[in-house]
């Protein structure tokens, strides 16, 4: 899931103006792809068009963390986001509530990242 943080202010505004009278829970996102997709779109965008999502196992995700020196707890926590996010589960409400996706999309920030990379 790609969200850009301009929808998401176009989303926060909106809500904004709404004045809701109770806590209402608003999905944004902009673009849905697999992982490899949105590496293919980054790379292609800053001249790497092979460039590939390498997804690792939880305990060569755990052991790298270690390796940079990432605190226990927080390296843990992070190889179960990852768990989470590549199991689908962290999606679940998100595609339950059917959201519409906003404007940007993926291949147009790649375009302003793409930028900022060649800036280097």
């Amino acid at each position: 899931m790609f969200v850009s943080p301009k929808d998401i202010a176009d989303a926060v505004a909106e809500e904004l103006l709404r004045h809701p009278e109770k806590t209402t829970i608003r999905y944004v996102g902009s673009e849905e792809m697999t992982c490899n997709e949105a590496a293919s779109i980054i790379g292609t965008a800053v001249g790497k068009p092979w460039l590939k999502w390498a997804l690792l196992s939880d305990k060569e995700m755990l052991q790298g963390l270690k390796m940079a020196k990432v605190p226990e707890k927080v390296a843990q926590t992070l190889v179960e986001m990852q768990a989470v996010m590549h199991s689908g589960k962290a999606l679940a409400n998100f595609h339950q509530n059917q959201p519409k996706m906003g404007k940007v999309k993926l291949a147009d920030f790649a375009k302003e990242f793409a930028k900022a990379y060649d800036e280097k």
